[in-house]
């Protein structure tokens, strides 16, 4: 019996090590993993003195090569990779116009570029062209979305919205004079537009509305963004709440900023799932499940006028602010 405890405590010990031995690698298979520690978790501002053309930044999207694209409204717009920044704007190259409001990828690679004067269109061969509708005055887009399908979904400032399902943009005619501001997919394929008058719903055959009445915080939805649970968040123009849907219907997050009315700009989620709201005065919102936190001018950042988020290749989140430039920020590491 003497001769056992030994034994049995180096049995013990050899488990230990073995479970520690097969679990190391898991640790380390996330890029984020290897920040550095001097960075991660700390914000990084840029600004006209490092070089960006404004400091309002109205949209940032990654591409499929690594690749961040910022648009700077009446500036035109930048791509910023490992290299560096490049900038675009209208006469030296073919851009409809230098005020450019969003961004997107299309399934072929091609830079879907929205301004106030229609759609230009960059090819991954440094091709350009353009989309203009001519029975429209002035063609102001203001979202873009590439569904799963390939269509092009394109919503503009007041004359609704167009669809490309191959063959070249047309437009629809439901809700034509309604102001789009977002457009989302879900992984039905269900498609989501905000606009003035709530939220229009394609289920591929036929349109339907969700309106106030239904349960959102406010009729003028500004932002959508559909999360790794299906959850489909809305950012709305006025009240105090921000809202999502899901299965079982429509459930409202205060966002405690302490007023009464927040417009929430962009929504994004984050690696670790935490979600992310932007507002047009009341910085940005970290909700990470249980309370939302806020990040304002009082506790170090830079602006509480948010435009939009971005996520770089890294994971890192970029914040467009409406005058004081882009702020970077690295998640904290292991989060």
């Amino acid at each position: 019996m003497i001769k056992e405890k030994p034994l049995k405590h180096l049995l013990m010990m050899l488990s230990v090590i073995s479970f520690a031995i097969l679990a190391f690698p898991a640790c380390v298979r996330h890029n984020y993993s290897l920040l550095d520690p001097d960075t991660a978790g700390k914000l990084t501002l840029y600004t006209t003195a490092d070089g960006l053309p404004s400091n309002e930044v109205s949209d940032i999207e990654p591409d499929s090569k690594g690749n961040l694209w910022f648009s700077f409204p009446g500036n035109g717009m930048a791509k910023l990779n490992d290299v560096g920044w490049s900038f675009y704007t209208s006469g030296p190259t073919p851009l409809l116009n230098n005020s450019v409001t969003v961004l997107a990828e299309s399934g072929s690679g091609s830079m879907l570029i929205g301004t106030t004067d229609g759609l230009s269109i960059l090819s991954i061969s440094n091709v350009w062209s353009s989309f203009t509708d001519p029975s429209v005055v002035t063609l102001d887009v203001s979202a873009i979305k590439v569904a799963s399908n390939g269509w092009i979904w394109l919503g503009t400032q007041n004359k609704g919205f167009y669809v490309n399902t191959g063959s070249g943009f047309n437009r629809s005619n439901f809700f034509q004079g309604a102001a789009i501001h977002a457009i989302e997919e879900g992984d039905s394929g269900n498609i989501y537009l905000g606009t003035d008058n709530g939220i229009i719903k394609y289920n591929g055959s036929a349109y339907s509305t969700i309106n106030l009445s239904e349960g959102l915080p406010a009729q003028k939805v500004k932002s959508l963004r559909f999360d790794s649970r299906e959850r489909l968040w809305i950012g709305t123009d006025g009240g105090y709440r921000a809202a999502w849907i899901d299965k079982s219907g429509i459930h409202k997050l205060d966002l405690m900023t302490g007023s009464d009315s927040v417009t929430v700009t962009s929504i994004h989620e984050d690696r670790r799932g935490w979600i992310w709201f932007a507002t047009e005065g009341n910085g940005v919102i970290r909700y990470n499940g249980i309370l939302p936190y806020s990040y304002k001018e009082f506790n170090g950042f830079p602006e509480n006028k948010v435009n939009c988020i971005g996520e770089d290749k890294y994971g890192d989140l970029w914040f467009g602010l409406g005058t004081k430039g882009v702020v970077k920020y690295t998640l904290p590491i292991g989060k």
